[in-house]
């Protein structure tokens, strides 16, 4: 007989998102037969896409030409093993299209390298939803009840019965727990950058963007950076390569260094010792063993990949336990990180030669539209004002000192459920993604601290996104 005082009674859970971070969440889920779990977000039912994977209604030119920054087994090991077993699908989308990716492959094609290529990013976003649907298949099977609802969340509430959320079509929905999974930060506003011949981002503009493109429109980037590089796969895709006017900008003017797989596989293994008493001595000792690894004749991608891999297993309070200290630490590492898609790079690099791409170094100071395109004003490294005249813009800017984020997000920061970090401008939560909230977890790549860690390295990186999901989920909740 069952003992009703000591029965387990079902657990509600609601996922809000739709991305890596969602998806991750709901692999490693921990409900058990009888619990329910609802997953809401945009396009919750393509759970894994987001925006960044997100599969298109109808085919464009562009779908197929934004790559991934990494190697596929170094965005994840078993997406490198699922671009061999779909090769075939993969090699036959790609035929034919502009850029030449298979072209671009061939090299890593003729040495079976097939895991080292950067791989269409909708490709990605295959794997990633059909590795969510196996995940809720295998929950349904256990006896979770598992909902998906495309709708938006706006809002959370508590009650005297735990949360209700609210989407944008006005469902409300009803759990004990949730998780906050939201996207990163958008992109810094800058003023002008909505104006007829601007785009104040890349994704969502694709259309207007590749209209003046094919018009000949010189198109110019702010920021010179993974979103840039995108930028300039779009034009790829719609403008033939001789037509192409393509400029970018930033106030170093420096581009990212290209993330190239080669074999055999080799990544650097730091030899860190601590702990440091400052950021300083931490970072010159990364410093110390990048150059080592660079000397013996390491890549960014070899060095990156080490370093990510460390991090993982020694997080960075093990190293500078001064927790003020460790906050200073992640935007040098992003800085010295940085990695782009290596075929975009090579194209930028081929093009530029031929002046049909070009980096201007410069901080934009103001954007002003005109009858047939924009001026602009750029502050160059001596202050000084240099004008500039461009046929459409295409604010890359990235997500700035100061984060800007999601209406949810936001109101979880107003109420004090999370707070933003005064170094990073990113999100803080505590211990095992845990809000200030009992019952309310939030992670996204806008989280910065979680409880005494910091994250030295940014939580775009899906291996990184993923990593965290799975240690929350094994945290009693």
């Amino acid at each position: 007989m069952t003992n009703l005082n000591t029965q387990v009674h079902p657990r509600r859970r609601i996922i809000v998102g739709d991305g890596v971070a969602a998806a991750a969440l709901t692999e490693t889920s921990t409900a058990q037969a009888g619990d329910s779990l609802v997953v809401a977000g945009y396009k919750a039912s393509q759970l894994g896409r987001g925006l960044a994977y997100m599969s298109e209604p109808r085919e464009t030119p562009w779908r197929y030409a934004y790559l991934l920054n990494s190697p596929a087994d170094d965005i994840d090991p078993d997406f490198g093993q699922w671009i061999v077993d779909n090769w075939e699908h993969i090699q036959g989308s790609m035929v034919g299209r502009s850029p030449d990716w298979l072209g671009a492959a061939k090299p890593y094609l003729d040495c079976d390298d097939k895991r080292g290529l950067n791989v269409p990013r909708a490709f990605f976003g295959d794997y990633m939803e059909q590795r969510s649907q196996q995940a809720i298949a295998a929950l349904r099977e256990r006896g979770v009840n598992v909902d998906i609802v495309d709708d938006e969340a706006v809002s959370l509430e508590q009650g005297a019965d735990g949360f209700k959320l609210l989407t944008a079509s006005g469902r409300r929905l009803h759990a004990d727990a949730v998780d906050i999974a939201t996207g990163g930060p958008k992109t810094q506003r800058i003023e002008g950058d909505d104006g007829p011949f601007c785009a104040p981002e890349l994704f969502g503009h694709e259309e207007r963007i590749a209209d003046h493109a094919k018009r000949g429109a010189e198109i110019w980037c702010i920021g010179t950076n993974a979103t840039m590089l995108d930028a300039l796969r779009l034009c790829q895709s719609v403008v033939p390569e001789d037509q192409l006017r393509f400029t970018a900008c930033s106030p170093r003017g420096i581009m990212p260094e290209p993330l190239i797989a080669r074999l055999p596989r080799d990544i650097t293994k730091p030899e860190l010792s601590g702990p440091y008493p400052s950021a300083k001595a931490f970072l010159d000792d990364v410093q110390r063993n990048m150059q080592l690894a660079q000397t013996a004749g390491h890549q960014m991608r070899e060095v990156r990949a080490g370093f990510r891999a460390f991090f993982i297993e020694h997080g960075l309070k093990c190293f500078v336990p001064d927790l003020h200290e460790a906050r200073l630490v992640p935007p040098t590492l992003r800085h010295w990180f940085r990695g782009g898609t290596r075929d975009t790079l090579h194209d930028f690099h081929r093009l530029s030669l031929t002046n049909h791409t070009r980096v201007v170094r410069g901080a934009v100071s103001a954007i002003e539209s005109t009858d047939d395109g924009v001026n602009l004003l750029l502050k160059d490294e001596t202050d000084a004002l240099v004008p500039y005249k461009a046929g459409f813009v295409i604010n890359c800017s990235g997500a700035g000192a100061t984060f800007e984020f999601d209406a949810l997000t936001r109101s979880l920061i107003d109420r004090d459920w999370v707070s933003i970090c005064n170094r990073s401008g990113g999100i803080r939560v505590n211990d095992g993604c845990q809000t200030n909230m009992p019952g309310v977890r939030y992670l996204s790549p806008a989280t910065t601290v979680i409880g005494d860690e910091v994250m030295p390295m940014p939580l775009y990186d899906a291996h990184l996104l993923r990593t965290w999901a799975a240690r929350a989920n094994k945290q009693p909740s």
